[in-house]
């Protein structure tokens, strides 16, 4: 591995892979699209101090995989994505602490998915996502391979937030885009069932947002994304009795596609990049960000 040259940084880039491991008190930042329709397959490591790019070979250049932390292989897990050319991946790939290994090549397809790592069961879980042809409601889960589960699930939805919530041992989603609008509902799973928690659609319906549960405060985090007007949004929200509300609107810029995870060890939140509005145009965004005790801090 070594330092990219005269890059310091990975640069502008929306709908990558941001992940923290905890084992190796690293991030974990893949792939995106620096502009349109043009994705990376690149992959940096940032140590608490500097970003270092890995000079190895991964998975193809995609933006908008589901990926979660596997903390009983200790590894990250990356799902599908969406590739030059519009295509739809189905593979899965695991971050081995230095190194990309491919567990399946092919499964179902999905881009703009979500997927988190249930602890007390020891499984991953995916939902929803675009299948490459239409907007999916599937469910599914991965231990050594992909099973659907075949139970009642929210309806069919892409570019939504999804958390674990280890306190309760419950996942949490939140919103997303449906072929003809938004959504403003609240879902849980546990126990290996989905409930609504309320809302099916109003005007605070978002998609193309990012979710992390704040360990030391307990609590959903929830920024940036897309409003049922367009607008893109510069508000950080939790969830509070299965409604949003705001925390603060200080901080980054509004923007959607950003890359968003949380660092259980030290209780603090990491985003990074994002797209916004500059004048009509959607450009994409390098910036880095710290989240702790409900304020943002950007890191230079």
């Amino acid at each position: 591995m070594s330092k990219n040259g005269q890059e310091n940084d990975p640069g502008a880039r929306w709908g990558h892979v941001l992940v923290y491991h905890p084992e190796q008190r690293h991030l974990l930042l893949y792939g995106g699209a620096p502009e349109r329709r043009k994705y990376t397959d690149d992959t940096w490591i940032w140590d608490g101090t500097n970003w270092t790019k890995m000079e190895i070979e991964g998975p193809p250049a995609r933006g908008f995989s589901a990926a979660a932390y596997h903390s009983e292989r200790k590894s990250i897990i990356i799902h599908g994505g969406r590739g030059n050319g519009n295509v739809t991946f189905s593979d899965t790939w695991e971050w081995d602490r230095s190194t990309w290994l491919r567990l399946d090549e092919e499964s179902f397809k999905a881009d703009h998915h979500q997927m988190i790592y249930q602890a007390k069961e020891n499984k991953l879980l995916a939902f929803g996502g675009w299948d490459g042809q239409k907007v999916s409601g599937d469910t599914w889960e991965w231990s050594d391979g992909w099973k659907k589960l075949d139970i009642n699930s929210p309806p069919p939805r892409s570019a939504f937030g999804m958390t674990y919530n280890s306190a309760e041992n419950k996942t949490q989603l939140f919103g997303g885009l449906w072929i003809n609008g938004q959504y403003a509902d609240v879902w849980e799973f546990s126990e290996g069932r989905w409930n609504s928690m309320g809302g099916p659609y109003d005007n605070s319906s978002l998609d193309h947002h990012s979710m992390i549960f704040d360990e030391k405060n307990q609590q959903v985090i929830i920024f940036g994304g897309k409003n049922y007007r367009y607008k893109m949004q510069n508000k950080t929200l939790t969830i509070t009795d299965q409604q949003t509300s705001t925390i603060t609107e200080e901080g980054p810029s509004a923007r959607h596609s950003i890359g968003f995870t949380s660092d259980p060890i030290n209780g603090v939140g990491y985003l990074y990049g994002g797209k916004e509005y500059q004048g009509e145009e959607q450009v994409a965004l390098g910036d880095f960000w710290r989240w702790e005790d409900g304020k943002w801090e950007r890191i230079d």
